[in-house]
């Protein structure tokens, strides 16, 4: 006899989660319809094959409590098909119930047909006791299509790689100004998204590893912050929750007062730079889904390089107070001395400005541009792609500039960044030839 009992609870416990979407049929019949003078017409509703209380309370917007109440049904979970169904017509203004608590990192799994507790236990190496008491459930451990449950941690630790997505950030820690690569590899098809310091992470597929870049702004205070990451798997349904620490770092900022000539003062003039600020912006701005690039990076001058005024440097003009800092890296030479395109991209802007004189701007794909400015001669029209090593124009001293040289400025999304660092790490593992597909 115990064994039958024990038996029967098993079963009990095993029964999966509904799948069938009945069509709902109000009962139209005279005799289910009380009379009018009674008050307001209730809707009254026949149970379908594989109808539950809670999935008839969502297409009516109310609680299984106030159909079960209206009802006088002791056991939500046991109604029968043909039953008919008062549906209470007062509105629910009440919260909805809120979802069981999440940790930074955590697994959140909707219920779906044929899931039992046993059998999310086994795939998730945890126990029936553990989901249950995670989530809150009686002893029966009752299911609903749409459910969601937080799934705990393994209890076996070598089961924590099949929980989570492997994530990786580089550099760590990163210093104001760099450009962060953060790439999260899973066997499973994921749907990526992400934050770091209200900047939003788009993430590109290539194979089982989807890839981020994302660039730090100089002026970034340092301290740790959190990398937030959410992914969804497509095959089921789980929303799993990543947060990651990113330190960063001073950088070694010097502050430089730049003596501007006089016959050049006139492009000191604050709306004179704001109407150009906001031009190259807006080409800035632009994201291609197509990666053009590889790195690392080229220099864009040939020979010896001669540094002049490092990115991130704190500036005044003549004097005045510190109002900006150098967004791109300097380097002195001379007029008329070739300019190379450092990697492979598509020219967006090619002329003249007030401020940077003579400019060019590469879009490289994907959110990474590269800008040349105060050139004496421009090689290239807009449109036309460029190889890596290609001529893409002259040095020179035009816009406010103090004297011959390139100024080569990069920007990730929008975000200037330190170009040297461009010629010395990848950003682009694996390389795949530039076919990788942006997440919609």
């Amino acid at each position: 006899m115990r064994r039958t009992i024990l038996l029967l609870l098993l079963l009990f416990l095993a029964v999966p989660a509904y799948a069938q979407e009945p069509t709902r049929v109000p009962d139209v019949s005279a005799g289910a319809v009380p009379d009018a003078s009674a008050g307001p017409t209730p809707t009254i509703y026949v149970v379908q094959p594989g109808d539950t209380l809670y999935r008839i309370a969502q297409d009516y917007g109310t609680t299984v409590e106030a159909i079960a109440a209206a009802n006088d049904i002791a056991d939500p979970s046991q109604i029968v098909s043909g039953q008919k169904l008062i549906i209470p017509t007062t509105p629910i203004t009440a919260e909805p119930p809120a979802p069981p608590p999440t940790s930074p990192n955590s697994r959140v799994h909707p219920v779906r047909p044929g899931d039992t507790l046993p059998s999310l236990a086994f795939r998730y190496g945890t126990t029936v006791l553990a989901l249950r008491e995670q989530n809150g459930l009686d002893r029966l451990g009752l299911l609903v299509t749409g459910q969601e449950l937080v799934i705990p941690s393994p209890a076996l630790p070598t089961l924590e790689d099949r929980r989570f997505p492997a994530v990786l950030i580089r550099p760590a820690p990163v210093a104001q100004g760099q450009t962060i690569f953060v790439a999260v590899r899973s066997d499973a098809r994921l749907k990526l998204s992400g934050a770091l310091l209200d900047q939003s992470l788009a993430f590109t597929r290539d194979g089982e590893q989807y890839w981020a870049l994302l660039g730090l702004d100089a002026l970034t205070s340092p301290g740790t912050f959190a990398l937030d990451l959410l992914a969804v798997e497509a095959s089921t349904g789980d929303r799993i929750t990543m947060q990651e620490t990113l330190t960063v770092t001073a950088g070694s900022f010097p502050t430089y007062n730049v003596v501007v000539p006089v016959s050049r003062q006139n492009l000191l003039d604050p709306d004179l730079s704001r109407a150009e600020r906001e031009k190259v912006a807006q080409v800035f701005a632009g994201v291609s889904p197509r990666r053009l690039f590889s790195a690392p990076f080229g220099y864009p001058l040939a020979g010896e390089l001669d540094p002049t005024s490092p990115f991130g440097q704190r500036r005044s003009y003549s004097g005045g107070p510190v109002s900006s800092y150098h967004s791109g890296q300097d380097y002195a030479a001379a007029t008329g001395v070739p300019v190379y395109a450092p990697a492979r991209g598509v020219v967006v802007l090619a002329e003249p400005l007030d401020v940077r004189g003579q400019a060019v701007i590469l879009d490289h794909g994907w959110g990474v541009f590269s800008g040349f400015w105060h050139l004496s001669q421009i090689d290239v029209t807009v449109g036309q792609q460029v190889d890596r090593g290609q001529v893409i124009g002259l040095v020179g001293n035009t816009g406010l500039s103090t004297g011959a040289h390139l100024h080569w400025e990069m920007q990730v999304r929008g975000v200037p960044v330190n170009p040297v660092q461009w010629t010395t790490e990848s950003f682009s593992e694996p390389e795949s030839g530039g076919n990788e597909r942006t997440e919609e």
